[in-house]
C-alpha cells in the first residue's frame, strides 16, 4: 500500500469502539491520531522529554490500522501479531521503526505517546457522553489505565496537568 492510500484510509477509517457504543459517524483513525499527537507535544515538553518524538511517536501509533482497520479492544492480543505484517504492507522503515517504538515501550517519549494515545480517547469519551451518548464503559477504563500509567515515576512532572485534562 502506497502510503498516501495509508493516509486516505486512516481519515476515511471510524474508530470502532465508538460505533459499537451507538454512533453512527464516530470519530476517525486520523482525528484520534492528531489529537494524541498534539497532546504528546505538550506533555512530553512539559516533563522535559523529547517533545517533537513524543508527537511523532503518537502519530503513527495506528498506522497499521490502515490495512487492517480498528479492531474492536477484546481483540487487541491477536491485532499485535499483524500489526507488523500490516507496517511491512504500507512499505516505510521510518514508520514501521516509529510504530515498533511506540509499540515496545522502549523510551519515555513512547510511554507519553501510549498515555496521550489513552487521554484522547478519555477526552473523546467525555466529548460524547456531553452529547448524550453513553461512553461510561471506554471513559472508566481509560481512566483506570491511565491512572496505572502515572504511578511511573516519569509522568511525576506531568500528573497534575494530565488530570485537569481529563476534567475538560
Amino acid at each position: 500500500m502506497r502510503l498516501v492510500d495509508a493516509i486516505q484510509a486512516l481519515k476515511n477509517i471510524s474508530r470502532t469502539g465508538w460505533m459499537q457504543h451507538g454512533l453512527r459517524i464516530a470519530e476517525s483513525v486520523a482525528e484520534h491520531s492528531f489529537e494524541s499527537a498534539l497532546l504528546a507535544l505538550e506533555l512530553a515538553s512539559a516533563a522535559g522529554m523529547d517533545a517533537e518524538k513524543a508527537a511523532v511517536l503518537a502519530l503513527v501509533h495506528d498506522v497499521p490500522e490502515a490495512i487492517m482497520g480498528d479492531m474492536p479492544k477484546w481483540s487487541s492480543e491477536r491485532v499485535r501479531r499483524i500489526d507488523e505484517e500490516a507496517m511491512r504492507e504500507i512499505k516505510s522503515d521510518k514508520i514501521g521503526e516509529l510504530f515498533r517504538e511506540f509499540e515496545e515501550g522502549r523510551s519515555n517519549e513512547a510511554k507519553i505517546a501510549r498515555l496521550c494515545d489513552l487521554l484522547a480517547t478519555n477526552i473523546q469519551a467525555r466529548r460524547y457522553m456531553k452529547q448524550g451518548y453513553d461512553m461510561t464503559e471506554i471513559e472508566e477504563k481509560t481512566r483506570r489505565e491511565i491512572a496505572e500509567m502515572l504511578e511511573d515515576d516519569v509522568f511525576r512532572p506531568i500528573r497534575g496537568r494530565v488530570l485537569e485534562l481529563m476534567q475538560v
